[in-house]
């Protein structure tokens, strides 16, 4: 199973076993997600740095792409 994010172009996720997804985009890892036992969505970085907890799987991708991207923006000096 693969959730394609039609806001992000180029943002592939997949589901690798039940309750755990992984992200990429253009060959970069994002991230992953893994689903909790109370049904929560544990999100974290590609470092596997915890984002946060979500409780619909779309706000847990959300919250990784938005790090990913916040990461990839050029930074002010630079």
């Amino acid at each position: 199973m693969s959730i394609t994010l039609p806001p992000r172009a180029g943002a592939t996720w997949a589901k690798v076993e039940d309750g755990f997804y992984v992200g990429s985009r253009d060959g970069a890892f994002l991230g992953y997600i893994d689903e909790e036992s109370n049904g929560r969505y544990v999100a974290s970085n590609m470092y596997s740095h915890t984002i946060g907890e979500y409780d619909a799987l779309e706000d847990a991708i959300q919250a990784i792409d938005e790090e990913y991207n916040a990461r990839e923006e050029p930074q002010e000096g630079n």
